[in-house]
């Protein structure tokens, strides 16, 4: 081998986008044995073969589709940016498109995403790896992410758009392209638009010049309010008004809705949900399956205990705290806990910010018990996924 090409090879082994591109390629090929084949909600797939017949809604969408219905027009219900992903395989097969696949490659890109974000940020090689493998393992992201549905192809679509603006926003850190990203994360689930106050920490968070602090978050403020416009324009291209889709689903009148969408008497659901939903014991073969309801945040990722001593002298670590809980908010006054699922799916929505409170409670370092908190948190998502996709082990179905 030349001298050239053994310096062309060391660089390359040695180049953040090269490792994102070998980790997003492992990613995907362990997704995809652990997946299941396709999934009947695609509701995305759809609508992307509308936009193409120059249509907001779907014609006679199957009666198994959640839809906001009005005779023949379904109108999906979730934001649009997920389709973003779809449409060049939708132009190519049609209907046939699988959703499952896509959401796969999408998730896999977006663990490469965090790769070359925490490298960014300074991360040392074995905690980047770990790091990694926790985000893509070690959460309900690996499950979320290898099912595919309508529900779960919008939290990979916007977990994928926030690590992306992480990657920018430890980068260049234009702040018109980190509100962009930020933007179309919040066009894939509508309280991401929430992590605002994180993003608009980083986007100042290296300079003291006052005139370019305000001219920085005034770019910041007016693109993510443009995107938040757009949303605005799409249901009113959709129903009329500026009303949410939500509002208009057919599940609105279930009793778990019984206060409306949002009441702070679903909290304490919320809250049995995030904590205290463990799984189903038994006396038979397999002994604990886990439920369709859901599984508690710190039982389905013990790892994630590490963020309750984060440093509060970490200011990346205070910001990321910020954005998590204002954006948890939506979701602890929701009515629903966000069940079929494995684990609590709507944290994924501050699955960024969580894991750099872990990384700070960590004090960005290993040893073995911080090791095994980790490969038991993967373990138990190993479990999960293959209880859903492959072995049939969930309690309540």
């Amino acid at each position: 081998m030349s001298q050239t090409a053994i310096i062309f090879r060391q660089k390359a082994l040695t180049n953040k986008w090269f490792q994102a591109t070998c980790v997003a390629a492992l990613v995907f090929v362990i997704y995809l044995v652990t997946s299941q084949d396709s999934t009947p909600y695609n509701q995305f797939v759809r609508l992307v073969d509308a936009f193409f017949h120059g249509r907001l809604y779907l014609v006679n969408g199957p009666s198994w589709l959640e839809l906001a219905r009005y005779g023949d027009k379904g109108y999906v219900i979730n934001p649009p940016a997920p389709t973003l992903f779809l449409m060049p395989w939708v132009a190519i097969w049609g209907l046939s498109t699988n959703q499952v696949i896509v959401s796969m490659l999408v998730g896999a890109v977006a663990v490469g995403f965090f790769w070359i974000a925490v490298t960014q940020l300074g991360w040392s090689f074995r905690f980047r790896v770990a790091m990694t493998v926790l985000v893509a393992f070690g959460t309900n992201f690996w499950w979320v992410t290898n099912t595919g549905s309508v529900w779960m192809m919008a939290h990979v679509s916007a977990v994928f758009f926030l690590m992306a603006a992480l990657v920018e926003t430890t980068s260049k850190n234009r702040p018109w392209l980190v509100a962009l990203l930020v933007g179309l994360a919040g066009l894939s689930r509508l309280p991401v638009f929430l992590t605002f106050p994180f993003f608009a920490y980083t986007v100042v968070w290296k300079t003291d010049a006052r005139r370019v602090i305000i001219r920085r978050l005034a770019i910041f403020a007016g693109v993510l309010a443009v995107m938040g416009g757009l949303y605005l324009l799409y249901t009113y291209g959709e129903y009329g008004s500026l009303t949410l889709g939500y509002e208009r689903g057919q599940f609105v009148n279930e009793p778990f809705f019984s206060n409306g969408l949002f009441s702070i008497r679903y909290i304490p659901r919320q809250l049995n949900a995030i904590l205290f939903l463990g799984p189903v014991f038994n006396d038979t073969y397999p002994f604990f399956k886990p439920s369709w309801v859901g599984m508690g945040l710190f039982f389905t990722t013990p790892a994630l205990l590490y963020m309750f001593s984060a440093s509060l002298k970490d200011k990346l670590a205070l910001a990321a705290l910020g954005g998590l809980v204002l954006t948890a908010i939506p979701s602890l006054t929701y009515g629903v806990t966000g069940f079929l699922q494995f684990g609590y799916r709507f944290s994924l929505d501050i699955l960024p910010f969580m894991i750099i409170l872990v990384a700070s409670g960590m004090r960005y370092r290993l040893n073995w018990l911080k090791i095994a908190i980790i490969v038991l948190s993967v373990g138990i998502n190993l479990w999960g996924t293959l209880a859903f996709n492959k072995l049939d082990w969930v309690a309540g179905l």
